[in-house]
């Protein structure tokens, strides 16, 4: 899944079934906790999980809400404008999401994820986006960027996606020494060092 085909597809979606900011922002929330469940494979790949965990007591502060209710309340919107699914947990514990692709070219396989050597579903291309009236409200990223999940590391390029400075070779491995066994938090740091070092550079 393409983080920012989605996003855009979600706007053009927007255009036309409006919805609540609070409801916008719960759509964000989920699909950015999607991404921070991101898995990579021995070969190095990373995939979006088609299932994930976000708990209401995480859910409730980040979105401004105090009574769980109103939060079951916007869930169910979701799931009635068929933007996820919620599949509960018999043990009260945090239930799993489903986002529903805007993008209908991708289809759910079955890969091992090296942290854990279990096997995860996760979302890969099948169709590629370019197949015409599969995926009405997606307009063509044209940016080079990875289907699957952008690479940082990229060199940047004349469309002005991946316009971060690289990192050094030592800040990479101080980064890594600070997040030995969590290389989506690992990933996090470097992007977040990249925008720092963007930052100074303007100053």
């Amino acid at each position: 899944m393409n983080y920012l085909t989605e996003l855009l597809a979600f706007y053009r979606w927007l255009a036309d079934s409006p919805v609540s900011p609070l409801l916008q922002a719960y759509w964000h929330l989920l699909m950015y906790t999607n991404n921070r469940a991101a898995i990579r494979t021995a070969e190095g790949v990373w995939y979006w999980p088609v299932a994930f965990k976000l708990p209401n007591t995480m859910a409730m502060p980040l979105l401004g809400l105090k009574d769980r209710r109103v939060l079951l309340r916007q869930r169910g919107y979701l799931i009635n404008r068929g933007l996820v699914t919620y599949q509960k947990n018999v043990s009260q514990r945090a239930g799993l999401y489903r986002m529903v692709p805007f993008d209908k070219g991708l289809e759910a396989i079955w890969v091992r994820d090296e942290r854990r050597d279990s096997v995860t579903q996760v979302w890969a291309q099948a169709v590629p986006l370019s197949a015409d009236g599969l995926s009405p409200l997606i307009n063509i990223n044209t940016k080079q960027t990875s289907l699957l999940y952008s690479n940082q590391e990229d060199a940047a390029n004349i469309h002005g996606f991946n316009l971060l400075p690289p990192l050094s070779d030592e800040e990479k491995a101080e980064i890594k020494a600070r997040c030995p066994d969590d290389d989506v938090a690992a990933f996090n740091a470097m992007w977040a060092a990249r925008e720092r070092k963007q930052m100074a550079g303007k100053k």
